[in-house]
C-alpha cells in the first residue's frame, strides 16, 4: 500500500481592497475573501482546502498585507502558486507572495504584532474617486490628534473603544506605538499593537477625527478611563482602514510595502 503524500503548508501575503466583499471570513450567501481564496485553491488542488488568516477584517475592510496559510501535498513552484491564484481570482484581491512555512507556523496565533492605517481625507472638496479608500472629513488638525493619540500607548483597557459585539474574553490590548501624520490632502492614523478588539482601530479613529476638529483637551485619556462605549460617537466607516502589516519575529517572511496605494501614487 502507498503512502500519503506529505502535506506542506504555505503562508501567502495578500492585499485587498474591501469595498465590495463582506470582510475576510467565510459566509453564506455573500462573497467574502475567504470564500474567494478557497474556490482558486479548490481549482489548483483539486481538493478543498481551508484558507486561514492572521486576522478576520470586516466588511469594507482593506489590506496591504494579509497573511495567511494553507496546506497541500502539492509541491509547486512557490512563484507559480501565487501566479495560479491570482490568475483565478478578481483583480481586487492580489496575491504578493507563497513561500513554504513550517509546520507550526500559525497565521493568528504566531502573529506577534498587528499595524493598521487608517486614512482620512479633509480636501475642501470631495473627490468621487477616493470615497472608499477612505473617510472624508472637515479639516483636521493632524498635530493635536498625533499629540493626544499617544494616551494609547501601553496595556490598558479599551472597553470604550470595543464594539457591542466583541468576543474577546478581556478588553486589555497592549499598543506599541501609535501616530498620525499628514500627507497633502490625507491624515493618517498608524496604529500597532499586539492584537485588536472588534473595531478598536475603527472607534479610535472615529473618536481622533473628533480631537481634530476640536474635542476638548485630554480627551482620549478620558475616554480610556470611563470604559464605556456609549461616550463614544459613531464608528469610523470601514473605507478608510487597512490592515498593512502583521510581525512574526520567529519566522523570516518577506515584507510588502505598506504605504496605501493611493498614497504611493502621490509620492507621498
Amino acid at each position: 500500500m502507498n503512502a500519503s503524500p506529505p502535506v506542506h503548508k504555505y503562508a501567502m501575503a495578500i492585499q485587498y481592497q474591501g469595498t465590495n466583499f463582506s470582510g475576510w471570513q467565510s459566509q453564506k450567501n455573500v462573497e467574502t475573501i475567504q470564500d474567494t481564496l478557497e474556490r482558486a485553491l479548490l481549482q489548483l488542488c483539486g481538493r478543498e482546502t481551508i484558507v486561514a488568516a492572521a486576522g478576520r477584517t470586516d466588511a469594507g475592510v482593506h489590506a496591504l498585507c494579509q497573511v495567511a496559510t494553507f496546506e497541500s501535498t502539492l509541491t509547486d513552484d512557490e512563484r507559480d502558486w501565487a501566479r495560479g491564484i491570482n490568475a483565478l481570482t478578481p483583480s481586487a484581491i492580489q496575491v504578493h507572495w507563497v513561500i513554504r512555512v513550517p509546520g507550526d507556523f500559525n497565521a493568528r496565533y504566531s502573529a506577534d504584532s498587528r499595524t493598521y492605517k487608517y486614512l482620512f481625507f479633509d480636501a475642501d472638496r470631495f473627490d468621487p474617486f477616493i470615497g472608499e479608500l477612505s473617510w472624508p472629513v472637515d479639516k483636521l488638525n493632524s498635530s493635536v490628534m498625533h499629540s493626544e493619540a499617544q494616551a494609547l500607548l501601553g496595556e490598558q483597557d479599551f472597553s470604550t473603544f470595543r464594539a457591542a459585539g466583541c468576543q474577546s474574553k478581556t478588553p486589555y490590548r497592549c499598543v506599541n506605538r501609535c501616530s498620525v501624520d499628514r500627507f497633502g490632502d490625507f491624515v493618517v492614523l498608524e496604529i500597532e499593537a499586539n492584537a485588536f478588539l472588534f473595531h478598536m482601530v475603527r472607534n479610535i479613529a472615529s473618536a481622533l477625527k473628533d480631537v481634530g476638529q476640536g474635542a476638548r483637551t485630554n480627551h482620549i485619556n478620558d475616554l480610556i478611563k470611563k470604559r464605556d462605549r456609549t461616550q463614544l460617537g459613531v464608528t469610523a466607516p470601514p473605507s478608510g482602514l487597512y490592515l498593512t502589516k502583521v510581525a512574526y519575529e520567529a519566522y523570516s517572511l518577506p515584507t510588502v510595502n505598506d504605504k496605501p496605494s493611493i498614497l504611493r501614487a502621490l509620492s507621498v
